[in-house]
């Protein structure tokens, strides 16, 4: 499983937020410091301040911050509020009809680490990534 540009792009910049949350950040600052594309960006960010994850102000003191704490917001929430597909239906091998009355070849074995995935997403909060590794995010 590959998480998307967008995706990847999000986590990383809320990892960023709970890191240096002793205050607001631009966009500008984000861009230059986690190298990512500069519009791409501000509209990915203007996407998490719609959906609540992102507290946005305006202004010589504004900037960008997260609105929750990093403790409330899972990977499933972040993967919802840029509009990643979370379909559990959807067949691994991209077939329209894969049920157990009509399965593809691997449905049976894609039920146990597809139940694993959906666990990690809904379990796993951005705290929890901070937390648990010294790795790049």
């Amino acid at each position: 499983m590959h998480f998307s540009k967008t995706a990847e792009y999000a986590i990383r910049v809320l990892a960023y937020l709970h890191r240096h949350d002793e205050s607001s950040h631009s966009v500008n600052v984000l861009h230059q410091e986690l190298n990512l594309p500069y519009k791409y960006l501000t509209k990915m960010m203007t996407e998490l301040a719609k959906k609540g994850l992102v507290n946005a102000s305006r202004g010589r003191e504004g900037g960008l911050s997260l609105a929750r704490d990093a403790s409330d917001i899972y990977l499933c929430d972040i993967l919802e509020a840029i509009g990643e597909s979370l379909d559990h239906e959807r067949c691994i091998l991209g077939f329209d009809k894969c049920d157990a009355s009509n399965p593809c070849a691997l449905h049976d074995q894609w039920v146990q680490p597809k139940e694993m995935i959906e666990t990690m997403l809904s379990t796993t909060t951005l705290a929890s990534l901070i937390q648990n590794r010294e790795t790049k995010l």
